[in-house]
């Protein structure tokens, strides 16, 4: 099962998955709650990343929060008192007290014992035609964590003069995921395509399962 949709803004997509997972109006659960609705391998097709916020009347996104993300990664932490700053969700998250398992900016510039981004940068200066720029995030890992990364790989395409992005995600949650994460990858794919000195293709978002919790529907609360 696949189910694919194309938009030109990034709130065009989410208003749709949005609706549709909303009218599914299931009783599954799962680990973090009731889930009312799934959609599995589901495909978003984003024609213009610049246009990354989402900005629905019914969720009400806190920006002081996406920015706030955004520059964490961006700094390279895992330190949970950085994030913090912005949410205290993330103390529930956090494995140690002090540190956060998912930071994304971690992984991408210094987890693995050497800078994920400069690499693949190097790889389309010296290939632009290349298949191997992919940033991984999630790695094989057995050991139990409360914040097992949901994203698991980054994968960049230059082609006709243009940058185009792919994420590739386990699990998103529509509802306090999917405005966060898409805001965040498809800024640091402009990012990439302003270092590259590239133009901005499309950005791609692949999620295994998209889901929405009961709790969510036709909720205004921010974060």
């Amino acid at each position: 099962m696949v189910s694919i949709a194309q938009f030109k803004s990034v709130n065009e997509a989410w208003e749709y998955w949005y609706n549709q997972l909303a009218l599914q109006r299931g009783d599954a659960t799962s680990r973090d709650g009731a889930v009312t609705g799934e959609i599995i391998n589901a495909i978003t097709v984003i024609d213009d990343p610049k246009n990354n916020l989402v900005t629905s009347p019914i969720r009400k996104l806190s920006y002081k929060y996406a920015i706030g993300e955004l520059l964490w990664y961006l700094s390279g932490s895992n330190k949970l008192n950085a994030i913090a700053n912005y949410s205290k969700a993330w103390n529930k998250l956090s494995d140690d007290g002090e540190t956060v398992n998912s930071a994304y900016g971690y992984r991408i510039f210094e987890k693995f014992g050497f800078n994920q981004w400069e690499h693949v940068k190097g790889l389309l200066k010296a290939d632009p035609n290349s298949r191997q720029a992919v940033i991984h995030i999630k790695e094989p890992n057995p050991e139990k964590t409360k914040d097992l990364p949901c994203t698991v790989a980054l994968q960049y395409f230059i082609r006709d003069g243009k940058l185009y992005a792919t994420t590739y995600m386990r699990s998103n949650d529509i509802w306090l995921g999917f405005p966060y994460d898409v805001f965040t990858f498809t800024c640091l794919q402009i990012k990439m395509a302003f270092e590259l000195g590239v133009g901005i293709g499309s950005y791609t978002h692949i999620a295994g399962s998209l889901h929405l919790y009961s709790r969510n529907v036709q909720s205004t609360s921010e974060v």
